[in-house]
């Protein structure tokens, strides 16, 4: 093995989080969730990526429990019954191969579609409004709307340690809700 590449192979501390190697998989959205819950074509899919030697799989994004969070048809949500039901198989099959999996939790914000679940005449939320510099499409956020989503991140992330994922990765780019932000001409 060359030299240059064998780090990667060497196990990995950070605080709580021993990883057997250094390789990550990056967060890929798959729509493979129907009703937004991860169904046995998502535990398969994590399960086979673990048993491949993943060190640290990193999930889809998956919409937090926010009305305006989802913008794409079958995505996985992380709060509710059924998807956390669901989220569990897939963190377990994982841990059964011996890996880590964290989810990453993402809100589109502005990008929101009308016409998506959970409920279809929710518009996009973004800090202006605006969907870029002098276009605006979406509702402008209140300190209650921020508020509120960032109690269901927190929300997010505890349901997330409660089922066994080992950490989480919040979705801060793309243009998503914590990246508009950062964009002084969306802010």
């Amino acid at each position: 093995m060359s030299e240059s590449v064998a780090p990667l192979f060497k196990p990995f501390k950070s605080k709580k989080l021993e990883l057997d190697n250094r390789i990550v998989m990056a967060p890929m959205t798959r729509t493979f969730s129907p009703g937004n819950v991860p169904n046995d074509l998502n535990v398969e899919y994590y399960r086979k990526r673990a048993a491949g030697g993943v060190g640290l799989i990193i999930t889809e994004g998956t919409c937090v429990g926010h009305k305006a969070a989802n913008g794409y048809p079958n995505v996985p949500f992380i709060y509710g019954d059924a998807p956390l039901v669901g989220w569990k198989k897939v963190v377990d099959a994982v841990h059964a191969e011996g890996g880590k999996i964290m989810p990453q939790l993402w809100h589109v914000g502005a990008l929101r579609r009308t016409g998506v679940e959970p409920d279809p005449e929710v518009p996009g939320y973004g800090p202006s409004g605006l969907v870029m510099p002098g276009k605006k499409r979406c509702h402008e956020m209140t300190e209650s709307d921020i508020a509120d989503v960032i109690a269901a991140f927190a929300k997010a992330a505890a349901d997330s340690k409660a089922i066994g994922f080992d950490g989480v990765e919040v979705h801060g780019a793309h243009g998503y809700l914590v990246d508009q932000f950062f964009w002084a001409g969306l802010n």
